[in-house]
C-alpha cells in the first residue's frame, strides 16, 4: 500500500506534531517519511520546525539515488529512508527518532532479543544495532542498510549513540513500534537499576528566566521580578545574580533550570558529563562541567555558558540555554536524557562519544543547524 502525493504529505505533516508533542524528539532531530510509489517517498526537509510544516515544505525523494524534486532539502538522512523502501516492500511508513530510553540503551551497540511475546508481535524477534557513524554520512547510512538487510523480520533498528529507525506499515504502526520500543527499552534499564537505587530531590530553585531589552525577567521560588541587566546589587540573592552574570557573558535569550530526576543524579556525582549521545553534544556542548554552587562560582558558571548552553552544579541540577525559549526546553530535553545515557554508561563501564566526532558536531551544530532552525521559530 502505497499513499497518494496528498496522502503522504498530509501524513508526515500530522506525524511531525505527533513526534514533537511525544517527546520523541527534541526541535528537528528525527525524520518522517511516507512511500508514495514503488520509486518515490515523501519526507520531512532539512531543519524546518515541524510544528508549521506545509504540503509545499514536503520532498519528494527518488528511491533509486536519492535525488528530489524542488527547492527545498529533505532531511540529510534519506539515504536510509530509501534503503528501507528498498529492502523491506512491506514497509510503507518510517519514522526516525531520537526517543529517551532507546537512545541511551543504544549506547551499548548491542542488539536486543524480545522474549515478551506481545512485544514480539511488534517489534519482531529482536531489536538489532547499527555500528556508529555520524548524522548524515555514509558511514551511518551503510551500517543501518546492512542491518537491514541482515533482520528483514525486525521493524526497528538502533543507531549506536544516537537513536531509532522505526519501519511501519503505516502511520499507526510506525508510532506503535516507537512506543513499545520505548517500553522494551525502559525495561532493559530498570533490570539493571535496583529499585533500591537512592531517589534523588530537589533541593534549591534556580528559576527560569528571559531577557527583555537591556532587562530580564526572572521566575523562581513562586515570585517574578524584574532585573536591569548587569545593575543587579550585590546583596541580591545568589540566583539573580547568577542568571545576571550570564546574560552579561553570553547572548542567549532565555535561562531554564533542568531538575529532572536523572540530571540531579549525575550533578550530584560531580564529574564531567561527557556525551554518549550525539544530539547532546550538538545542542548542549562537548564535556560539561559540574561546578560548586557557591557565590564565587558565579562567573565560572557564567563564562561556561559562554560556549556551551548548559552546565551542571553540583547539588542543585543543571542551567540549559537558549536564544529561544524552545531552544532553552531542547536542551534541557536532550541534557536529561544524556544524563540517562551517562548512567547507564557509567553502570556498563562504556566508552563515550569520540571526542572528535562529538567536537566536529558541536561545531556544525553551533554554525549551521541551529541557525537554520531559529529562521523558523
Amino acid at each position: 500500500m502505497a499513499y497518494s502525493i496528498k496522502e503522504g504529505k498530509d501524513l508526515v505533516i500530522k506525524a511531525g506534531k505527533i513526534l514533537v508533542q511525544s517527546g520523541l524528539i527534541a526541535r528537528t532531530w528525527g525524520n518522517i517519511s511516507a512511500r508514495i510509489s514503488d520509486t518515490q517517498f515523501v519526507i520531512t526537509p532539512s531543519g524546518l520546525a515541524y510544528e508549521n510544516l506545509t504540503p509545499d515544505e514536503i520532498v519528494v525523494v527518488n528511491i533509486e539515488d536519492c535525488s528530489y524534486e524542488g527547492n527545498i532539502k529533505p532531511s540529510s538522512e534519506k539515504g536510509i529512508h530509501a534503503d528501507g523502501y528498498r529492502l523491506r516492500k512491506d514497509v510503507n511508513f518510517i519514522i526516525h527518532t531520537h526517543q529517551v530510553m532507546a537512545s541511551a540503551i543504544s549506547i551499548d551497540g548491542k542488539s536486543i532479543e524480545v522474549y515478551d511475546e506481545e512485544f514480539k508481535k511488534v517489534l519482531g524477534e529482536k531489536v538489532p544495532c547499527a555500528s556508529y557513524g555520524m548524522p548524515s554520512t555514509k558511514k551511518l547510512r551503510k551500517a543501518v542498510e546492512k542491518v537491514i538487510s541482515e533482520n528483514k523480520n525486525s521493524n526497528v533498528v538502533l543507531m549506536k549513540y544516537h537513536g531509532t529507525v522505526c519501519y511501519g506499515k503505516d502511520l499507526e504502526d510506525g508510532f506503535n513500534i516507537a512506543e513499545t520500543l520505548e517500553k522494551l527499552s525502559e525495561d532493559k534499564f530498570n533490570k539493571i537499576f535496583s529499585k533500591k537505587e537512592e531517589n534523588v530531590s530537589l533541593l534549591k530553585d534556580y528559576g527560569k528566566s528571559y531577557r527583555k531589552g537591556v532587562k530580564f525577567v526572572l521566575n523562581y521560588e513562586g515570585k517574578t521580578e524584574e532585573y536591569t541587566v548587569g545593575e543587579v546589587k550585590e546583596e541580591a540573592p545568589k540566583v539573580v545574580k547568577l542568571h545576571d552574570s550570564i546574560y552579561k557573558h553570553s547572548k542567549v535569550n532565555n535561562i531554564i533550570h533542568g531538575k529532572e530526576e536523572a540530571i540531579l543524579k549525575v550533578c550530584r556525582e560531580g564529574h564531567v558529563l561527557k556525551p554518549y549521545l550525539d544530539d547532546l553534544a550538538q545542542i548542549a556542548g562537548v564535556n560539561i562541567k559540574c561546578l560548586k554552587d557557591s557565590e564565587d562560582n558565579i562567573k565560572n558558571i557564567a563564562k561556561e555558558l559562554k560556549n556551551k548552553n548548559a552546565i551542571l552544579i553540583e547539588g542543585i541540577g543543571a542551567l540549559c540555554t537558549g536564544i529561544t525559549e524552545s531552544e532553552a526546553e531542547a536542551v534541557d530535553m536532550v541534557l536529561n536524557k544524556g544524563c540517562i545515557a551517562d548512567i547507564y554508561g557509567t553502570k556498563l563501564n562504556l566508552s563515550p562519544l569520540g571526542s572528535l566526532d562529538a567536537n566536529i558536531q558541536r561545531i556544525i551544530y553551533v554554525k549551521k543547524y541551529s541557525k537554520q532552525k531559529d529562521k523558523e521559530v
